[in-house]
């Protein structure tokens, strides 16, 4: 089965007037209607890169690794968005360094493992690099 990270707990300490740290809470892959690149941003990305893909979902401050700033992609990569490049990264054939690790999910394998049909992962894969060339900043 597939883990992910997907979801974000608060822990409250009973007698404390202040917030305690974030953890993650570890769910299982499930199947997803999301076919387009915004819905599935908002589904799998969007709890850590925030909805506007800056880094600072709201899973953001209790990760180890800062999630990147997906808006900047094209300007750290010469003014030019290589979506070979991101597919390579989505797909953990470009090695990111908190890609593929408790950290980042390896989402072209968990896209492929919620269909019942590979081609469909990798359709959602392609949807997600070109909604994410449209953050570009």
């Amino acid at each position: 089965m597939v883990k992910i990270f997907i979801s974000l707990t608060l822990l409250l300490a009973a007698t404390a007037s202040a917030q305690a740290p974030k953890v993650l809470k570890e769910t299982n892959a499930h199947t997803s209607n999301s076919w387009t690149g915004d819905q599935l941003y908002k589904e799998f990305c969007a709890v850590c890169h925030g909805i506007d893909g800056k880094g600072s979902g709201p899973a953001a401050s209790a990760l180890k690794v800062t999630p990147t700033d997906l808006t900047q992609f094209s300007r750290r990569n010469g003014n030019r968005y290589n979506d070979l490049k991101m597919r390579g990264i989505i797909n953990n054939t470009d090695a990111v360094g908190a890609h593929g690790t408790t950290e980042m999910p390896i989402w072209g394998d968990i896209f492929k493992s919620i269909s019942a049909n590979a081609t469909f992962g990798q359709m959602r894969v392609d949807a997600l690099v070109k909604y994410l060339q449209s953050m570009q900043k």
